[in-house]
């Protein structure tokens, strides 16, 4: 399984705007793409902390090809818009 860890920090203000575009927008748009294992966005519990999305799927050539569709390319502006700045980790499970 290829996951990816995106730490995210939300711009003041926006978290509730970021958190329903997640549930809305990009949930339902990520989970119908082919090899997609999982995603979950946690929210931080301490002041000042980064939100953290993780994202699984069979393969890295699997998420690369959803990275390249139409619609991630809809969907991932209405996420990134509220972010001031993310860094990505990139995984395998073993």
């Amino acid at each position: 399984m290829f996951v990816l860890h995106v730490d995210m920090k939300v711009k003041a203000g926006s978290q509730n705007a970021f958190e329903k575009a997640f549930h809305e927008i990009f949930q339902p748009a990520i989970s119908r793409q082919e090899g997609f294992g999982g995603v979950s966005l946690l929210r931080p519990r301490e002041e000042g902390q980064d939100y953290r999305l993780t994202i699984a799927f069979e393969s890295q050539p699997l998420q690369q090809k959803w990275v390249a569709t139409d619609l991630h390319q809809q969907v991932w502006p209405q996420i990134e818009n509220h972010c001031a700045q993310y860094s990505i980790r990139y995984y395998e499970s073993v």
